[in-house]
Formats: structure tokens, C-alpha cells, sequence
């Protein structure tokens, strides 16, 4: 029962040691728009389709922030005319390190989800 109970305590440990990946940015991704769709609008969608509430903050750029199950993220989303980047701007919940650069395995996920909508915004006809 001892060893039951030491393994047992062991494991936690480990499983609570699991090291955080870095976090993801999209680098500046070049997108062929569809026929008269501009890249603000697929950035919009694209995020709103994924749950994001979407604002522009500066000229061209827009705020994403992600709202799910008490955790909370922003990305940034400088945009030109035919491309767009995302970069990280502030999330709690996340176990997010500044000094390593590492975030919750789920941000990048998110990241990668709404970089794969906004492509697809931009690519499809209205």
C-alpha cells in the first residue's frame, strides 16, 4: 500500500513538471484573396467564426480575445493588404512565463486555429 501510495505521489510530480511549449506566433503570412474580399474582413470573420471577439485597435490592426472556461488570451493582428501576423498580447489563466516564453499548450492550438480561420475567410467568396 506504501509503494501504491508513493508511486502514486511520484506520478503527480512528474505530470505536474511537464515543461509549457513557446508560444506560437504566425509569422507575416501572405494570403491570395478571393474577388472582393479585403483582408480586414477575413481576419473579422475568420475570428468571430472561431469564438473571438475582434476589434481594430490601431490602423490596421485588430485585437483578438478568447474567452473559454475561465481562461482568457489576446493576439494582435497586424495586417497588410494581402497578409497578416499574430502576435501575442496578454492572457491569465495560461501559465504564461515571460522570461521563457512559454504559454499553455491550449494558446498555441487556439493560435493555430484562428491563423488556419483567417485563411479560409480569405480565400472564400462573399
Amino acid at each position: 500500500m506504501k509503494k501504491m501510495l508513493v508511486l502514486a505521489a511520484f506520478l503527480a510530480v512528474l505530470a505536474g513538471c511537464r515543461s509549457l511549449p513557446q508560444v506560437y506566433n504566425v509569422p507575416q503570412h501572405t494570403v491570395a484573396l478571393a474577388e472582393g474580399k479585403t483582408m480586414r474582413e477575413a481576419i473579422l470573420q475568420g475570428g468571430e467564426g472561431r469564438r473571438w471577439v475582434m476589434s481594430e485597435t490601431a490602423p490596421d490592426v485588430i485585437t483578438g480575445r478568447l474567452t473559454l472556461r475561465g481562461h482568457i488570451v489576446e493576439v494582435k493582428i497586424p495586417y497588410t493588404g494581402n497578409s497578416y501576423a499574430i502576435e501575442y498580447a496578454n492572457s491569465q489563466n495560461m501559465r504564461y512565463n515571460a522570461k521563457k516564453n512559454r504559454i499553455h499548450p491550449k494558446y498555441n492550438q487556439w493560435v493555430r486555429n484562428l491563423d488556419l480561420n483567417i485563411s479560409r475567410f480569405a480565400q472564400k467568396s462573399k
